[in-house]
């Protein structure tokens, strides 16, 4: 008895041991599948392991980069010229934003055509730059904002050099010497403190303009404009926080009541995220805008992390090959942090037996600039499709893809209300009503034309109008419970979807 005693004694000390030998096992594991894929750059990357074979720490952090580095790519893009010449604009050549415009119109009215060629970091980043990244890193993880985040936070927040897909960026230590300086004088001592005052300084380094190149930002373009659309303001933005030594990392979303995305930043401490938009909303700020301002709450929100995240529920069925951004093994679901009141969206569907090959997976998707959007992962049985913690109160449609590379809608367009409720919008083409709408006041010598989603065809069709006038259009013939889009040929933003109840206008731009 004494014996057993003294053997289960030891048995929560033996099984974290085996836990950590389990651990240690799989990191050797990716690490030697990157080694692997590197290819001819692989004695770069062993460069940079033997750099740091007497200081364990540093070399943990190597390991850690190199095994994560082949989920990793950047692009280069530009106008291809005659005879095989490049040309990037450079932004900082033009005085203004106008005169920028002015010159990327000019391409495009020449017929110049952009050209994009991918990289993977595994096989292309050299041993100087890595070795260069590290050091800095942890010099950074020395100030007293910093010292107090543990190691494995460390890696995954500050640690990483890049923050999403751009190009890597040499200023990591340009950023250092002129931002750490004003956390010092300070005299900021946690990671929430140094975030909120460094990002009170970005807002007047950078801001919001619309008027840039049609590529990926680059940081250093970003950084000598003095601003970018979204996407380069967050990657500017959480570089220089990450050279600062403080841990953040990039959320994001795919607009639901409006078009195109978002991206925002979230700074780690003690143990929670708090959500900011670089250069403008301070941490505790950022959150009340989401959920205040009807077109900006999201109706699920991701995290990209740059180490891979534990499967989600999404892998409860088989892939069936559709790509989407949204099975990056680097997304994180938080929308939990974000929403106030998420609920599980229940559809069903009649029409999957008609269907050979119906999947198990299938896209929640949100009307997003003129094509039906997937914003979440969910899971079909038999006619019932499940979406966990969503955002209610907009406007949805379910697709799967049985040919990999093409959605097919499994329901008609429904409005998820914020309890989870469905209102399935098929028309009835025998019943109509009349109505008159404004034409966009920037727009009144446009042709306009109001669409209904035809169920059985998959797609928008045209309403004959009966009158038109310089500031309103009118019609006879909707169909009632009918999704409706009101148009001008223009590719332009925010033609946004609706339906009509009680004689009024329904969009998803309100808090309701």
């Amino acid at each position: 008895m004494d014996i057993l005693r003294r053997t289960f004694r030891f048995f929560p000390a033996c099984a974290f041991l085996v836990v950590l030998c389990l651990q240690s096992c799989r990191r050797d594991a990716a690490l030697e599948r990157a080694l692997a894929f590197a290819g001819d750059n692989r004695r770069e990357l062993e460069g940079v392991l033997l750099h740091y074979k007497d200081d364990s720490l540093k070399q943990a952090a190597a390991r850690f980069l190199i095994a994560n580095m082949p989920y990793h790519f950047y692009e280069e893009e530009f106008y291809a010229l005659p005879g095989g010449g490049r040309y990037r604009p450079r932004l900082t050549d033009f005085p203004t934003e106008e005169a920028c415009k002015a010159h990327l119109d000019s391409l495009a009215r020449a017929g110049r055509m952009g050209e994009r060629h991918r990289y993977k970091d595994i096989r292309t980043l050299d041993s100087a730059f890595l070795v260069r990244n590290i050091d800095l890193a942890f010099e950074a993880w020395r100030k007293p904002w910093a010292r107090q985040v543990p190691f494995p936070v460390f890696c995954r927040y500050i640690l990483p050099y890049r923050i999403s897909r751009e190009y890597p960026s040499g200023l990591r230590k340009e950023m250092m010497d002129r931002f750490i300086p004003l956390l010092d004088s300070s005299g900021v001592s946690s990671p929430l403190e140094a975030c909120s005052l460094l990002n009170k300084r970005l807002a007047t380094v950078m801001r919001y303009k619309k008027n840039s190149l049609p590529f990926y930002p680059t940081i250093e373009e970003t950084y000598a404009w003095g601003g970018a659309r979204c996407e380069g303001l967050c990657d500017l933005g959480l570089f220089v926080m990450r050279a600062a030594g403080i841990p953040v990392v990039m959320d994001r979303t795919l607009w639901t009541r409006m078009d195109w995305g978002h991206n925002w930043g979230a700074v780690w401490h003690e143990g929670r995220f708090h959500s900011f938009a670089p250069g403008e909303q301070l941490p505790g700020e950022y959150l009340p805008v989401l959920n205040s301002r009807g077109h900006l709450r999201p109706a699920k929100v991701y995290r990209s992390h740059f180490e891979p995240c534990p499967a989600s529920g999404s892998g409860e069925v088989p892939d069936d090959g559709y790509g989407t951004w949204l099975k990056s093994p680097l997304l994180e679901d938080v929308s939990m942090e974000y929403l106030d009141r998420p609920v599980d969206v229940r559809v069903s569907t009649d029409r999957i037996r008609e269907f050979a090959h119906a999947s198990g997976q299938v896209y929640l998707c949100a009307y997003n600039y003129y094509k039906w959007e997937p914003v979440a992962v969910g899971c079909r049985t038999d006619t019932t499709c499940l979406f966990r913690q969503v955002g209610g109160d907009n406007i949805f449609i379910v697709a799967d893809s049985p040919a990999a590379g093409q959605l097919r809608f499994l329901t008609a367009p429904f409005h998820a209300d914020a309890h989870g409720h469905v209102r399935k919008f098929i028309p009835r083409p025998e019943r109509t009503q009349a109505f008159t709408f404004p034409k966009r006041k920037r727009l009144l010598k446009r042709f306009y034309t109001l669409h209904y989603w035809d169920v059985e065809a998959a797609a928008f069709s045209p309403l004959e109008y009966s009158s038109t006038a310089d500031s309103t259009q009118s019609y006879t013939n909707i169909p009632e419970n009918a999704l409706l889009w009101f148009t001008v040929p223009d590719r332009i933003v925010n033609q946004r979807v609706f339906f009509l109840e009680n004689d009024s206008v329904i969009t998803m731009n309100l808090i309701r």
